[in-house]
Parts: C-alpha cells; structure tokens; sequence
C-alpha cells in the first residue's frame, strides 16, 4: 500500500438514474445525482431529454431518441451489477421513451421508483404523451411517487385534499401498481405523504418549513427512497428514512440566485 495516498472506500450501493438534464442542478438527474453522492451511493445517469428551466423562466425541452435512450439504459444496468443496485425514473418526456424505458427494464429484478415528473415547479409541462404509457411503466415500478397535481393528471379528476390523496394511492393501486407514495407537499398545512403497499397504508406527515420551496424535493425524495431499496431496506423504512433526510436538507436549503437548492 502506498501510504502517501489516501485510502478508497468502496461504494457498494449503485443507482441508475433516469430523467431530465437541467443544466442549474436544481431538479432533474443532476439533482438525482447529488442526492445519490450525499447519501454515499453511486449514480449512472441516463439522459431522457436536455432542458432549460427555472423558478420563473420559461422551459425548453430537448427531449433524447427513444432508442438512445434504451441502448443508454441497458447499458448502464450492465454496468451496475446485479446486486446493490436500484432505479430511480424521473422525467420520462415523450411516450415512446416511456416505452423505450419499460422495455429496457422488462427483465430487470432489482427496485425501480418511479416519479412521474409531469411539470416543472413554475408549472411548464414537461411531459408530451398519453397516461396509457406512463402506467404501463408505473407497473413495472417498486413505488410510484406522483404529487398531488400527477396523481389528479393520472386518474384525471382533483386530489386536494389528504383524504384525495388516501383514494388517489388506492385507485393507481388497482391499475395493477405494486405501491404508491402520494406526495403531500402541496396540501395546506402539513407536508403529509400516503404509502399504500401490499403491507397497508402508512401515513408520513412534518411539519411544514418556512421559506419558499426549494426545487428538486420531489427529485431528492425519490432518490432517497431508491437508495434505501437498493440496500435492501424494507419499503416503509426507506420511505420514513428519505423523509427524514430530505426534511433537514430542506431546512438547510441554500439561495442559488433567486432559487433555494437543497
């Protein structure tokens, strides 16, 4: 051993993380990939599309060849492994790279958490297809993770309320989705998030933060989870353990211009 270097740790947990570029870091797989890095886990990013966008500027999306998208996917789970490892899907951009992505993925048996990113945090839409595709690879996830506004897209009708939330999470549930995680960031009151699994309903609520909303919550929360599952934590754990994180991040939140990053 050289002792003039300094010694390697290994990364046993590796993630390949499926979505959007934004160039600013504040969402997207570039957000994917410093939660992964923070939470001692490593990232392969795969690129759905390029974008441009802000907390108030208007969005550019550039989305990536489906099949690009496919080759780029299958080879990243090569290189991860068979063990240790996890998906987390992000913004997915059209429906024929929602459907290059669930193929690539047909015979994958690790976790997948899918976050069905549909807009942008100033509200530009991000997404160019139908929901039959989105579904489609919503059953092939571990854990779906719409907010409120995906969820009310999703089985087209509102969800506003935590009580929408409880019948959102079983109604996405009976189009043959394992589990799903209804994000309550945007409910009045507390941040209060419903899990429905095959185990049961498990209800995870903090108390809000004051401040504006950094961006990427969404992004971070769901990459907590996929760590959590790659190391084989069980899925409620995983989920009360992302929300613990991501709530002292968020209270830590930065200002990166006239944005907050976590």
């Amino acid at each position: 051993m050289d002792l003039h270097q300094p010694a390697q740790t290994e990364i046993s947990t590796r993630i390949v993380l499926v979505g959007g570029l934004d160039p600013g870091t504040g969402a997207g797989v570039s957000r994917d990939l410093l939660t992964a890095t923070a939470l001692s886990a490593h990232g392969e990013v795969v690129g759905t599309a390029w974008t441009e966008q802000g907390s108030h500027s208007a969005c550019t999306i550039e989305p990536r060849a489906p099949e690009r998208v496919r080759a780029a996917l299958e080879s990243a789970l090569a290189r991860v492994g068979a063990s240790g490892n996890g998906v987390k899907i992000g913004m997915v951009a059209t429906s024929a790279t929602t459907q290059a992505i669930e193929s690539a993925l047909r015979s994958y048996p690790g976790p997948i958490v899918y976050d069905p990113v549909l807009r942008t945090s100033s509200g530009h839409s991000l997404y160019d297809g139908d929901r039959s595709s989105i579904l489609a690879l919503a059953r092939r996830a571990t854990l779906l993770t719409p907010n409120l506004g995906e969820a009310a897209w999703l089985l087209d009708r509102p969800v506003q309320s935590e009580s929408d939330a409880r019948m959102a999470a079983r109604d996405l549930r009976a189009f043959g989705i394992a589990a799903v995680l209804v994000k309550g960031g945007h409910l009045e009151g507390d941040a209060t998030d419903v899990l429905l699994s095959p185990a049961g309903e498990s209800i995870f609520s903090s108390p809000r933060i004051a401040g504006p909303s950094p961006r990427g919550t969404g992004c971070a929360l769901a990459t907590a989870i996929a760590v959590g599952l790659a190391r084989g934590e069980p899925l409620e754990h995983a989920v009360a353990s992302a929300k613990t994180w991501l709530g002292r991040h968020i209270a830590n939140a930065h200002a990166v211009g006239d944005e907050r990053h976590l």
